[in-house]
């Protein structure tokens, strides 16, 4: 490893895969944000939840960072939070990204940069190692070239072209769902769990979903409205074997001896106390099954807004074809 100079002596560094930070010495760097009273427990590193879908306001603990660092880097600017979506993946689109205007290049603010990862880096009292990077839910930052993600815990080469694309004129900050919405320890005092995506609320129209039967499973990029009453049609057939009765529909399973009453294509919910009735054929064939179209109908009110998860009744996907395909409506 090259010595490191004096200008860097407030970077991140690797070392046997943990965050170590470099102490400052002598060379004092501009006042971190205020640091609030360091607690034993702490939050996991937040876990990479990449982009899904597009949201025009920035989230609430993104903006309050954003204040935050601005109240402390008096002297810095905001490089801009949301943007229109686009092709390819950024938090920027879904509202849960910012860039921090500390020019690299330039050194009182890339001190006031270094003095940000001196504070994020740093281990606490209580010998948690990137203390604040995990208390404000952060899951990568960008800056000159380099990229540090939860995934590896470590600074990595990031590959570019241009100041701004390189991220040298800026840092990138990336925020997990937790810490997007302001709900970590570091503005609450408790340590909150990995939040799923705070996806946009089904309330109005219908949305058709298809379970493909080599997916397994799969989770729109929408959520059910707490309170309100959903119609779910199913229809189709999937194999759960290359065997010559291995067919199943959203209810029933086909057999030597017929379709009979199988476990079914489940609708799960986070939303504790959801009510949700069975699935009914929409034509009765016999033994509540429905050989004739395959179409079944259940009820669902979820209590609370909630991501849907749809399962097939299978773990073995490598031999499965075929699709179910559901529709959700709002009554």
């Amino acid at each position: 490893m090259r010595r490191l100079g004096c200008a860097a002596v407030a970077a991140a560094l690797v070392m046997g895969g943990a965050v170590a930070v470099a102490s400052p010495g002598k060379h004092k760097l501009p006042p971190h944000p205020p640091t609030p009273k360091a607690m034993r427990h702490i939050e996991g590193y937040a876990p990479l939840q990449a982009e899904s879908f597009c949201r025009k306001h920035v989230e609430p603990g993104v903006k309050a960072f954003e204040q935050l660092t601005l109240k402390a880097y008096a002297d810095s600017r905001s490089d801009g939070d949301t943007r229109p979506c686009a092709s390819g993946t950024s938090e920027h689109y879904d509202g849960r990204a910012w860039d921090w205007g500390v020019d690299h290049r330039k050194p009182k603010l890339r001190a006031d940069g270094r003095s940000m990862l001196h504070w994020l880096f740093a281990t606490d009292a209580h010998g948690n190692k990137a203390a604040m990077f995990r208390r404000l839910g952060l899951m990568y930052v960008i800056w000159n070239k380099r990229i540090w993600g939860t995934w590896d815990k470590r600074w990595q080469p990031y590959r570019c072209h241009g100041a701004n694309a390189c991220h040298v004129t800026h840092i990138h900050f990336s925020f997990g769902w937790a810490g997007a919405e302001r709900k970590t320890s570091y503005w609450t005092g408790k340590v909150s769990p990995v939040l799923p995506p705070d996806y946009p609320v089904f309330t109005h129209g219908n949305r058709r979903v298809i379970v493909r039967g080599k997916a397994g499973s799969v989770t729109p990029i929408w959520q059910v409205k707490g309170g309100a009453k959903y119609d779910v049609t199913a229809t189709g057939v999937w194999r759960h074997s290359r065997a010559r009765h291995g067919r199943a529909d959203a209810s029933c399973v086909g057999g030597k001896h017929g379709w009979t009453p199988g476990s079914g294509v489940a609708i799960r919910l986070a939303a504790p106390s959801t009510t949700a009735s069975r699935w009914q054929p929409t034509t009765d064939t016999g033994k509540g099954c429905n050989v004739k179209t395959h179409t079944y109908r259940l009820h669902l009110a979820p209590s609370h807004n909630s991501a849907v998860t749809i399962e097939l009744p299978d773990r073995k996907l490598s031999n499965n074809s075929g699709a179910v395909t559901l529709r959700f409506e709002r009554v």
